[in-house]
């Protein structure tokens, strides 16, 4: 496949990026983003394993603190969290679409990871914060901060954002291996013995070394 059938298919606005990066020889940059697709497949296990951990560590913490599984009904109309019962409506409209019920293991599901972070903003510190540092029993004392926990999390989402709309991977800063190694060390501070397990199968570190001696 040409360069000119790669932009029909994937838009010259998209490409043009890698083309601008590797000096306008096209072929080289064909080949770098196949190494960014490449890289964002590779990428998926650490994300989905932070994800999944993450929120089902903050589902059962906030379910202690308000007694309840759909503890997100503790809230009512209180506008400290406006924005986060927008997010659950619309988890609720979706499974009713689905003609799915909204029990709270499905409505846990259906919000996304910018749900769970934005839980640790800076607004959050009086309410949630004593309950949801819970989450992390593993985070060094000195790192178990509302600002640190937040601002890593943050990192993450916004690596997430980037791999699953297939933004360009090669070329950040922090590096990728750098962001997958933050990733990693998050997923420490939920239950280390994830870190072991997630090594079994990861292949991000093998992917992004065969790359760059490419």
């Amino acid at each position: 496949m040409d360069w000119t059938d790669l932009e029909k298919h994937f838009s010259a606005a998209r490409l043009g990026r890698y083309r601008a990066a590797c000096g306008g020889d096209v072929a080289k940059a064909a080949q770098a983003y196949v190494h960014n697709l490449t890289l964002a497949a590779a990428m998926v296990p650490m994300l989905s394993v932070l994800e999944f951990a993450l929120k089902n560590g903050m589902h059962h913490r906030l379910a202690v603190r308000y007694q309840r599984n759909d503890w997100w009904e503790s809230w009512g109309t209180d506008p400290l969290f406006a924005r986060q019962q927008d997010e659950i409506a619309q988890a609720k409209l979706k499974l009713r679409r689905r003609a799915e019920l909204a029990t709270p293991d499905k409505v846990v599901a259906e919000l996304a990871f910018g749900f769970w972070s934005s839980l640790f903003n800076k607004q959050f510190q009086g309410t949630l914060w004593h309950e949801l540092r819970l989450v992390f029993p593993r985070c060094p004392k000195p790192l178990r901060q509302r600002h640190t926990v937040s601002a890593a999390l943050n990192q993450m989402r916004d690596l997430r954002n980037r791999v699953f709309h297939h933004e360009q991977l090669l070329w950040l800063t922090p590096s990728l291996i750098d962001l997958h190694g933050r990733g990693i060390d998050t997923i420490g501070w939920l239950d280390p013995k994830l870190v072991p397990w997630l090594a079994g199968f990861d292949r991000l570190p093998a992917t992004w070394a065969a790359v760059r001696s490419a």
